[in-house]
């Protein structure tokens, strides 16, 4: 292996670990401004004691109120799928 290519891979892996510390800077220390504007209203108690009538819209408004967590995990997903792509474009050993 050249030194281009030990160099090349160290880079690649100080990209993914730097973006995610990034992606988990952000989903922790950074508020989304959307939720500033949901009324109060809105804001009930995730699982009723009785009837489950409303359970669908209750499940609803706790992933719109934990929208972090839904981002954090769809940044992951983005940045693994980059990471398979270019490992199946990498060039084999041996045959170029």
């Amino acid at each position: 292996m050249s030194k281009m290519a030990r160099y090349g891979n160290v880079a690649a892996a100080f990209t993914i670990v730097l973006a995610l510390l990034v992606f988990s800077w952000l989903s922790v220390g950074v508020d989304f401004p959307v939720f500033e504007f949901v009324p109060e209203t809105l804001r009930r108690q995730l699982v009723p004691v009785e009837p489950y009538d409303n359970i669908a819209g209750l499940s609803s408004r706790f992933l719109w109120d934990n929208r972090a967590l839904d981002l954090t995990g769809q940044a992951f997903v983005i940045v693994a799928s980059v990471v398979c792509c270019l490992a199946l474009l990498k060039l084999g050993e041996g045959k170029h």
